[in-house]
């Protein structure tokens, strides 16, 4: 079985635990752990350059510095990971994270991929429709293989909707009164 771990920076203690208890590993099992160095923040800081009137790319030796930062985040994500799966075959890849997981997928042939619905620096809900990232909806909707969600634990608890949904909470009828 070959099981793809997609870190996020604050989920390896999660993964962990999640292939310890739900995976049997065996002689046969290989394990990846993947981290893929976002390359959508730039874009985003390329445009906000331009909108205050500074066109043109980043000097180089300010894109050589930040090439390095995280590279080198990446190397101690990869590393930290390494510590708790040591035999785990490390990979790291650039670009846009979701076109990316899935590109690993199929090129790895993994059998099953664990990853976090969220990161825990993001806002947003702990469960419902709105509880996943666009990376994990993206990596749930093409994958080629099944996709375990792996929830940090120490997000809030869920809170049960209220029943029924939307009701209006009502007074309590006094003890003596007709009911109607």
């Amino acid at each position: 079985m070959r099981i793809l771990c997609c870190l996020d920076g604050t989920n390896i203690t999660q993964l962990q635990q999640a292939v310890s208890t739900l995976i049997k590993i065996d002689q046969q099992s290989a394990i990846g752990l993947l981290y893929v160095i976002d390359s959508g923040p730039r874009h985003d800081m390329q445009r906000r350059r331009e909108s205050l009137f500074r066109t043109g790319p980043l000097p180089q030796r300010q894109e050589a510095r930040m090439d390095a930062a995280e590279t080198t985040a990446a190397q101690d994500i990869l590393q930290e990971g390494s510590k708790y799966f040591p035999t785990a075959e490390i990979l790291q890849r650039s670009g846009q994270p979701e076109q990316q997981i899935i590109y690993v997928i199929f090129s790895w042939q993994a059998d099953v991929v664990l990853l976090c619905p969220r990161s825990p620096e993001q806002d947003g809900p702990s469960i419902g429709p709105h509880s996943l990232g666009h990376v994990a909806r993206f990596v749930i909707d093409h994958a080629g293989c099944p996709v375990l969600l792996i929830r940090h634990t120490d997000q809030r608890p869920p809170q049960p909707p209220p029943y029924p949904p939307n009701a209006q909470q009502r007074a309590p009828l006094p003890p003596n009164s007709p009911q109607s």
